[in-house]
């Protein structure tokens, strides 16, 4: 899932769904010492478990709807965000929400970021190319089970 993230170059990283914190584990691992990464969860049980487990100065950790991303990001003072890791299940969401999370992360995205999803399904090509001039998709086959990686650009 991150095989394309340039973590020479990103400094900004928000991460949607965070679950057990498989993936932000990874990322942490890989950015830099001065990068920044919002990670953002629905879920109370999972925030807590990352809080008391994963520490690290760059992880902002926060509880809450990803499409409260544009308030979330003015309280941290980020104006762009290199990549948008998300692993939000759109497959079984509300389309008018994933719409609304798609826009508002397109909508803070540098103008050379990227959104990267992955899902199990095709599904929600449709609505990452009304918003992306270029979806590429992939497929983890290491992944269990095997997943869709989408990498979307502006």
């Amino acid at each position: 899932m991150l095989r394309d993230v340039d973590f020479a170059r990103a400094r900004h990283v928000v991460q949607l769904g965070v679950g057990t914190g498989c993936i932000t584990r990874a990322l942490l691992k890989e950015l830099r010492p001065d990068a920044r990464l919002l990670s953002v969860e629905l879920n109370p049980v999972f925030v807590e478990e990352c809080r008391e487990e994963i520490v690290d100065g760059r992880l902002v950790l926060r509880q809450g709807c990803a499409s409260e991303l544009p308030a979330l990001l003015a309280e941290l003072g980020m104006p762009e965000i290199d990549y948008v890791i998300s692993s939000l299940p759109f497959a079984i969401m509300d389309a008018a929400m994933v719409d609304r999370i798609i826009a508002v992360s397109a909508d803070h995205l540098a103008p050379d970021g990227m959104f990267v999803q992955y899902q199990y399904s095709l599904r929600q090509r449709a609505a990452l190319e009304r918003r992306f001039r270029e979806v590429y998709v992939g497929f983890a086959l290491a992944n269990i089970p095997p997943a869709y990686v989408y990498e979307c650009t502006l």
